[in-house]
């Protein structure tokens, strides 16, 4: 779960977004790596069906909570107070993000391939970028200029931006080229992808009580 999620934290990068759901597994495509994220509007909500004692994050008013219960108790924290604190817990830390986000993108070449990811047929693309550690990578994207695609990139934008306050070099040339996500390299893939809406009660914000240290333990173990 920790791969899938760092990627999701710092692959792609704020656009008013209609609302939909989707599932989102690791490169591999291995079922207990599932990662479901809902949306309306501005709210998103992530879900780790696998680990869904652990909690979820949820994104609504411009802002990024973690919501778990802990001993019984709701637990809701600011998502950047646990990002500065998970490296004291042993957890991932905010120097361990700089491979996972891009620095800069050096180039978008199509492939000529097509690939069929989620009932969506993309086109196969090599992207060339560079990382905040100043190291190079190549990674095969699939991509597609369906509306459930950009949708979806469009999502992606909002979390990087909410989790870091920086956009991000990959999802600007993705919206340059028109282009939304399917794939990417060995992070994660697109398993299930619909313009459905949730149901609103999935953004409410719990009422906030329990410890801190208790719940971060809980999201690095």
């Amino acid at each position: 779960m920790r791969r899938i999620l760092i990627a999701l934290l710092a692959a792609l990068p704020l656009t008013a977004l209609a609302d939909g759901q989707a599932t989102l597994l690791d490169g591999d495509g291995d079922p207990t790596s599932a990662v479901v994220a809902r949306w309306a509007g501005e709210q998103l909500r992530v879900d780790f069906p696998e680990h869904a004692a652990r909690g979820y994050l949820l994104m609504r008013d411009g802002k990024g909570h973690v919501v778990t219960n802990i001993s019984g108790q709701t637990v809701v924290l600011g998502i950047r107070d646990v990002q500065s604190m998970l490296g004291q817990l042993g957890g991932v830390d905010s120097s361990q993000l700089g491979s996972y986000q891009a620095q800069s993108v050096t180039s978008l070449t199509a492939t000529g391939e097509s690939e069929t990811v989620a009932g969506l047929q993309g086109d196969v693309y090599l992207l060339d970028w560079v990382n905040k550690d100043g190291e190079a990578h190549e990674d095969r994207l699939v991509l597609s200029p369906t509306p459930a695609a950009l949708e979806l990139l469009g999502v992606f934008d909002r979390y990087q931006q909410i989790l870091t306050g920086r956009a991000d070099p990959v999802a600007a040339t993705l919206r340059e080229h028109g282009l939304g996500i399917l794939r990417f390299g060995d992070r994660f893939q697109v398993s299930a992808l619909s313009s459905n809406s949730p149901d609103p009660s999935a953004f409410a914000l719990p009422s906030q009580s329990g410890g801190l240290q208790d719940l971060l333990k809980s999201v690095v173990q």
